[in-house]
């Protein structure tokens, strides 16, 4: 049976993206194996292994996670090697360079590349040399925003296979609605009925800058205090500390963190409004899913943001050193409904190419492109 293996830095990436192509290549007669740090089940997996990749590159679970897995790739003829996230992906194709000499095609997917316009200097002479180094080992990059796309080119990447696809799709599995009446999830919340719910879909770390949600919820609330900002993804450290900030300043009860959530439609449905102050984002799939289903957003004005949304068209955009407009912004969706409902409506409709039938086609034809076509149904 015909092999590939899918890895990434953590299981939750895994679970969160990439099921539908886990399927596809189920679908298509593939063994497939993947390779990750967690231990949950995977889906359509046939074979996981539990590899300790650490988040930086010089962590030092990486040296482990590059001998096992150089052992699990010279001991499996895979036919392909998908690699995600950065970690993720410089480890898995520095253990795949014999693989590729006995014919195994390896893949890389740059969710976003750590450097990119505006990015700190650390982060360019840290990732840039790395990522383009490892082109070299690499038979085709996949990007999901045109910056990136762009990138390959004006730096000459060291790769022949260049690609970029509309995201990597939003499932509509994952958001599926139905199930979740949106007084009772409330309820179950502790949300006071009278309030709209404010949304951020994002993990607790620098780089989704919670600290500018943070620091401005307050000047939110004096103007419109029936408000409940509800914030889902891993807290470690620093949500812990905006927990704490907001009890120093007045406004616990009106925030919720709720941490890493599986069920994220049971919050998507609750919402009225989706917001984002990152940094950096590749294409942030948890946007695309709250403008899919009608949902208005504010949302930094980044590299992957700007490919969602064009400035009080479809929702509102601010740079991150305009924090009136923000404000202004939030204040406006959550007092004026005909506002909300336009902004949220002209969402949904200009979504509809990020959806993962769009995604996966696209993805399944370069795979078609590397692979043997007897390897796959036709």
């Amino acid at each position: 049976m015909k092999k590939i293996l899918y890895t990434a830095t953590t299981h939750i990436h895994l679970l969160n993206f990439h099921l539908p192509y886990l399927r596809w290549f189920k679908e298509q007669g593939y063994e497939v194996h993947v390779a990750c740090n967690g231990t949950e089940q995977m889906p359509y997996a046939d074979v996981l292994h539990v590899v300790p990749f650490g988040r930086m590159p010089f962590d030092k679970g990486n040296q482990q996670a590059y001998k096992q897995l150089k052992q699990i790739i010279d001991s499996t003829h895979y036919d392909l090697i998908h690699c995600h996230t950065p970690m993720g992906g410089i480890v898995t194709r520095l253990a795949a360079r014999g693989a590729r000499k006995r014919g195994t095609k390896v893949f890389y997917t740059a969710h976003g590349f750590h450097f990119y316009k505006g990015a700190s200097l650390k982060n360019w002479l840290l990732f840039f040399p790395i990522e383009w180094c490892f082109a070299s080992f690499t038979d085709a990059i996949i990007t999901i925003n045109n910056e990136d796309f762009q990138a390959l080119s004006k730096f000459k990447f060291p790769t022949k296979g260049r690609f970029k696809t509309d995201g990597i799709g939003i499932n509509p599995e994952r958001i599926d609605l139905a199930p979740y009446n949106k007084d009772q999830v409330k309820q179950e919340l502790g949300i006071p009925k009278s309030h709209l719910t404010v949304l951020y879909i994002a993990e607790f770390i620098p780089r989704k800058n919670h600290r500018f949600i943070f620091n401005n919820i307050k000047e939110i609330l004096s103007k419109n205090p029936n408000l409940t900002f509800v914030f889902t993804g891993g807290r470690a450290r620093l949500g812990d500390v905006m927990e704490q900030y907001a009890t120093q300043n007045g406004f616990e009860t009106n925030i919720k963190i709720m941490g890493y959530q599986t069920e994220i439609a049971k919050f998507i449905a609750v919402a009225d409004l989706g917001i984002s102050s990152s940094f950096a984002e590749g294409l942030p799939i948890g946007i695309a899913e709250q403008m899919s289903v009608g949902l208005p957003v504010v949302i930094s004005n980044i590299r992957g943001h700007n490919e969602l949304v064009e400035d009080s068209v479809n929702g509102f955009i601010f740079n991150l050193s305009d924090n009136v407009k923000f404000v202004n912004n939030v204040l406006a969706i959550s007092q004026d409904e005909t506002l909300r409902n336009r902004l949220g409506e002209e969402g949904r409709k200009s979504v509809k190419k990020f959806f993962i039938n769009r995604a996966l086609e696209d993805t399944t034809l370069i795979y078609k492109e590397y692979l043997n076509a007897d390897l796959l149904k036709k």
